[in-house]
């Protein structure tokens, strides 16, 4: 397994890829038929005080979840309070819930994602239902570390997360090199909303210039996303039921 070391500062970052064995054949074999409607990529969502996972009644529920922590909505990974991401690829979509007092909430009241207000509004007007509303949201797709791995995924950030997003695109933009040129932590931090209430947000800090091999893995995901071969994945396991986060 190799490793490159990136100087971040006065402390070492280690990028740690893994190189396929020997004796493995490169291909495609058992998965002819999969295709891009046949895949999703996760998503990393923040657990909050009413975030389905906390409950064990739930289907939702995972074992050792706690307030403030990251997780992978489809593999179900913890990631504790903070973990290392790549930037790949950033896009702006809208999204349409049906309001979680009106029988909405997580993936149940989630109506669809689209290009532009426009299409939302329209949708909306199709769909002929009430109490809709549509939620602009920045998706950063992103390949996050779990242990010695790298995996796909993308960090939906709306309401109060959307000034961490801008943030982090003014971060990647004063590198004066494509996005996914260097690292960043991304890490759990406690806010207030207008009412008072402490709810977690996302927060993003830089880390060092990623490895050659890093690189070039995610350009090819950068190019995968941009010519549109991929499907996010719609289990919205917290993003409309944290009420602590609906007013800020």
């Amino acid at each position: 397994m190799a490793k490159n070391q990136v100087a971040v500062k006065e402390e070492a970052f280690e990028l740690v890829t893994n190189e396929i064995p020997d004796f493995l054949k490169k291909g495609n074999r058992g998965a002819e038929n999969v295709g891009t409607d046949d895949m999703i990529i996760p998503r990393i969502e923040l657990i909050q005080a009413l975030s389905p996972v906390r409950k064990k009644s739930d289907p939702a529920y995972i074992e050792g979840a706690e307030e403030g922590m990251l997780y992978n909505n489809v593999t179900r990974a913890l990631y504790g309070t903070e973990v290392t991401v790549v930037p790949v690829y950033y896009t702006k979509q809208f999204l349409v819930w049906k309001d979680r007092k009106a029988g909405g909430g997580g993936s149940n009241g989630f109506r669809g994602a689209f290009a532009s207000k426009e299409l939302a509004d329209r949708a909306i007007a199709e769909l002929g239902e009430e109490a809709l509303e549509v939620s602009d949201t920045a998706q950063h797709f992103v390949l996050v570390r779990n242990g010695d791995d790298w995996q796909e995924a993308v960090i939906s950030m709306a309401k109060s997360k959307v000034k961490v997003s801008k943030r982090w695109n003014s971060l990647m933009r004063l590198s004066n090199t494509d996005s996914f040129s260097r690292a960043y932590k991304l890490s759990a931090t406690t806010e207030t909303n207008a009412r008072n209430e402490s709810y977690f947000n996302f927060n993003v800090s830089a880390l060092g210039f990623v490895s050659k091999d890093m690189y070039e893995r995610a350009e090819k995901l950068y190019e995968t996303i941009r010519t549109g071969a991929v499907k996010v994945s719609n289990d919205y396991d917290g993003e409309v039921t944290e009420v602590a986060d609906s007013e800020y």
